[in-house]
């Protein structure tokens, strides 16, 4: 009870709060703005380059396919080059379902022709240039990795299923087999 006094004392007055409402607003302002902004024109260009140099139209694409994008943490990750194989090991299968592939990982382009070369899979591999199309997809692992996943892209280029997260244990195959509804898978 003997501090209670002390603490009815302490006040802040509301002109001091009052001016933090306008900043506020403002912020919430350019957060809306910056989502819609991502909704309407972030994600996947028409057309992008892969690294073979290769002018991939990905609105005729999504027209005619299932376009999954597997996305790597970085050239170099061992689990997304797993992932690259088990999808390679299964192909036979997914290619009824009427499904391509495009892998999206940031650079260096050495390294990710490297990964290319290991994992010899036949689909374009593009690097996300300073991670633009991860950051509008909320992909961003850090400022130098994408965050591994796999995802379908609509005909309008957005995203229409994801599937995030992958580790050496968990691949996210299974969900992805599930969403294409192919059956047979291991």
């Amino acid at each position: 009870m003997g501090n209670r006094g002390k603490i009815d004392n302490y006040t802040i007055s509301l002109p001091a709060i009052s001016s933090y409402i306008p900043v506020m607003d403002l912020i919430k302002k350019h957060i809306a703005g910056y989502i819609l902004f991502s909704i309407l024109f972030g994600g996947f260009p028409e057309s992008i380059e892969d690294i073979d140099g290769n002018i991939i139209n990905l609105k005729e694409l999504t027209a005619k396919k299932t376009v999954a994008v597997i996305t790597m943490k970085s050239p170099d990750c061992p689990v997304c080059q797993t992932q690259i194989l088990r999808i390679m090991q299964i192909f036979d299968r997914l290619s009824a379902c009427s499904v391509t592939f495009l892998i999206l990982a940031p650079g260096p382009i050495e390294k990710l022709r490297e990964a290319k070369e290991l994992t010899k899979f036949p689909f374009p591999f593009i690097i996300d240039e300073k991670l633009k199309i991860a950051r509008s997809l909320n992909l961003l692992l850090n400022n130098t990795q994408i965050l591994p996943s796999i995802f379908i892209l609509n005909e309008k280029l957005g995203v229409e299923w994801l599937q995030r997260g992958r580790n050496a244990l968990y691949f996210g195959d299974p969900e992805l087999m599930k969403r294409l509804k192919c059956e047979g898978w291991i």
